[in-house]
């Protein structure tokens, strides 16, 4: 006889239209490491222009992804004294910050490999620097500090670029385009932010999806708002009715319902 506790797992998933923020997602360094900043930007744009970078979209997204007229403040060459290319080159590593659960971005396969579209990204960069890439997850919610510390070279992982981090680190050129979606089940009340009043959301704990809802008319709205480790757990979480809705960036919002389709 079938537990009275089995969850009813849910197969089949909805994006509303209506969405909380759109956003870019930008590459972060320290603010005093420009010219290594400036070196990964001169090697994306010649990645575009050459086709690599063009390739790999296709290969995780189908499209042509790459914010190439991108809005974007670049310094010419870097000030007297910055020296934060000249270390990476002599010590021969770049070491990328992470977080190995954001699908498609960098995440774990079946392997336990870290691979993804930014993981492509920055293996070519890597290569034409003439340096040994390095993948170091990290706590996201600690990523300012994993940085500031030196662990990290820099975070490279779908990170939205807000005020907030744009203070704390230097970006370059923003990326690739996405928004705070929300997801539900294909049979939910919920079709509308609106219709969240009361219900129980889940979203990743230090990621710009809370700032997103608590920038909205409905945050004082909502139910309760769980703060997950990471994006998968809070979508499976959204499989068995943990949580009623779930926002997260869109990117790999969409990336995880396909997936789960071929389960």
């Amino acid at each position: 006889m079938a537990s009275a506790c089995t969850p009813n797992i849910q197969k089949n998933f909805v994006v509303l239209e209506d969405y909380f923020a759109e956003e870019e997602y930008g590459i972060g360094f320290r603010n005093t490491d420009i010219a290594l900043g400036l070196e990964v930007q001169k090697h994306l744009d010649e990645m575009y222009e050459d086709g690599t970078l063009v390739e790999i979209s296709m290969k995780w997204f189908g499209k042509d992804t790459y914010l190439k007229d991108a809005d974007f403040i670049e310094e010419s060459q870097a000030p007297e004294g910055d020296d934060s290319l000249e270390k990476i080159l002599e010590k021969g590593k770049l070491i990328v910050g992470l977080d190995d659960s954001f699908p498609p971005m960098g995440f774990r396969d079946e392997k336990n490999n870290i691979v993804g579209y930014d993981i492509d990204l920055a293996k070519e960069v890597a290569k034409r620097m003439g340096v040994e890439l390095v993948l170091q997850p990290i706590d996201w919610d600690s990523k300012e500090l994993e940085l500031q510390s030196g662990k990290i070279d820099c975070i490279w992982n779908g990170m939205t670029i807000t005020e907030e981090r744009v203070e704390a680190m230097y970006f370059v050129k923003p990326y690739i385009a996405n928004r705070q979606i929300v997801i539900v089940g294909e049979n939910s009340d919920i079709k509308t932010k609106a219709d969240l009043t009361g219900k129980k959301i889940g979203l990743q704990k230090g990621s710009s999806a809370l700032n997103a809802v608590k920038a909205d008319d409905v945050y004082s709205k909502i139910g309760q708002i769980i703060e997950y480790q990471n994006n998968v757990d809070a979508f499976n979480d959204l499989k068995v009715g943990r949580i009623d809705a779930l926002v997260v960036d869109e990117v790999a919002g969409r990336y995880m319902i396909e997936k789960d389709k071929d389960k």
